[in-house]
């Protein structure tokens, strides 16, 4: 058993279901799913203002911009209002630091976070342990949609939950958590040998669901298909990157499931979530979210910028996350819902790693290697051969000899051996042609 883990169902049952609001938000959750159209609007501007006075009251960044824009709280009377507000880039953010941070908690009520990173750039994100709850309830809400009752096991394969050390062969690659009922993949771990005993293990723990991102699913999908083997589950849940039909047809296939795909910001800004139609719904009730038109006011891709209404700690309004969706002609959805909808999530990096052994290594997972750096503003990693790759890296002038030490000892704490790596220090990488990073290039 491992204690780490056990540990962390313990303390994450009592913060997510039971020192906050969990069980009110979701009834609440429950009810305001079937609102009409007007009634969420309605609701989503009274949050709106709620969270103003608040920026206005105990957020310095956001005093100081109000003040230079002319803004008082009580001239947001709608949409159009709100929109006086500047857009707010990641650039800003990581330049406006803690006077971000509300001054009406006190430091022990809040948990740090880093943003994945995907982009290139990694921020930091303060939230209360209260607001913890709250987005707790809008997960279990998506899980509710995917037919995932409290009693249910779920095995996730996720780049946030780290089991053993990259080289590790033996049996520590996976840890069940009796409390939350989740059992651990190492994600870092996934090879064809692996994703053999993975499977022992779904079977042996009776797993219902998985969750995950979604190449490793996809990766663990096509191993069942190779070896013939078919596992029924209630539902596979996939988030973090980009899921295109023909890996949502093949993980359908294989686990005899629907797939529910969903997109959430660490920043804490913006939900869409997958219904039992497999209709992407904007979440309302989580934020604002203002899709702007890329190329064109005609354009059907859209970028996401949001607005969270949950997170007081570190509140951020039109928030550019930089990720993309396309809008549908739909209006409406069998499943009964005003909730918005999108056609699609696009614009996620689908490069990977890949080593001598059949390891793969996505965005994701690449991102929450790399995040943690210290002084490092952007990063990206180039593979040119199979067992070599480039760890291309920007410093900030804050950068030391130290911190050059310990980035390269998180290389070795998290990539296995097998993988040759040398560093590159750079004073810029190269965007794509939408202005985004790539956090992988493979050239192999």
């Amino acid at each position: 058993m491992n204690l780490r883990i056990v540990g962390r169902g313990v303390a994450g049952l009592v913060i997510k279901r039971y020192a906050g609001p969990f069980w009110l938000r979701r009834r609440w959750l429950n009810k305001t799913q079937w609102l009409s159209t007007a009634e969420l609007e309605a609701l989503q501007l009274a949050l709106l203002q709620k969270l103003v006075r608040h920026c206005h009251s105990s957020v310095p960044y956001y005093c100081a911009v109000m003040k230079e824009h002319g803004i008082d709280p009580k001239d947001i009377r709608s949409f159009e209002d709100f929109k006086r507000f500047p857009i707010l880039t990641k650039q800003q953010v990581l330049q406006a630091g803690d006077s971000l941070v509300s001054t009406r908690f006190p430091r022990w009520m809040m948990h740090k976070a880093r943003t994945g990173g995907t982009t290139g750039t990694p921020l930091q994100i303060y939230r209360t342990l209260f607001s913890i709850g709250t987005e707790h309830a809008f997960v279990r809400r998506q899980w509710d949609w995917a037919g995932i009752d409290f009693s249910d096991r779920c095995a996730w394969i996720i780049a946030g939950r780290r089991v053993g050390s990259p080289d590790c062969t033996d049996g520590n690659l996976y840890a069940y958590d009796p409390f939350m009922r989740e059992l651990t993949l190492s994600i870092y771990h996934l090879t064809p040998k692996t994703a053999r005993t993975y499977i022992k293990l779904i079977n042996r723990y009776k797993v219902a669901a998985i969750v995950g991102i979604s190449s490793a699913i996809y990766f663990l999908a096509k191993i069942c298909s190779d070896a013939d083997i078919s596992i029924k589950l209630k539902a596979v849940l996939t988030t973090s990157e980009n899921l295109s039909s023909l890996m949502k047809e093949n993980i359908s296939t294989v686990f005899g499931c629907r797939v529910f795909d969903f997109y959430g910001a660490a920043e804490r800004v913006c939900y869409i979530h997958t219904c039992e139609h497999g209709t992407y719904h904007i979440i309302p009730e989580y934020g604002l979210t203002e899709l702007i038109p890329v190329g064109g006011t005609t354009s059907r891709e859209c970028r996401i910028v949001g607005t969270g209404f949950w997170n007081l700690a570190m509140p951020l309004l039109r928030y550019d996350t930089g990720d993309v969706v396309v809008l549908s002609d739909r209006l409406t959805c069998p499943c009964g819902r005003a909730l918005p909808i999108v056609e699609s999530i696009s614009g996620r990096d689908v490069d990977v790693i890949k080593t001598l052994s059949g390891k793969q290594y996505g965005p994701t997972i690449v991102a929450r290697i790399l995040k943690e750096a210290n002084n490092i503003l952007e990063s990206q990693i180039i593979q040119d051969e199979l067992d070599h790759i480039w760890v291309r890296y920007v410093p900030s002038g804050k950068f030391t000899d130290k911190d050059l030490v310990d980035f390269k000892q998180r290389l070795v704490h998290f990539l296995p051996t097998e993988l040759r790596v040398d560093l590159q220090r750079a004073a810029a990488i190269p965007k794509t042609d939408s202005g985004k990073l790539k956090v992988i290039i493979s050239e192999i």
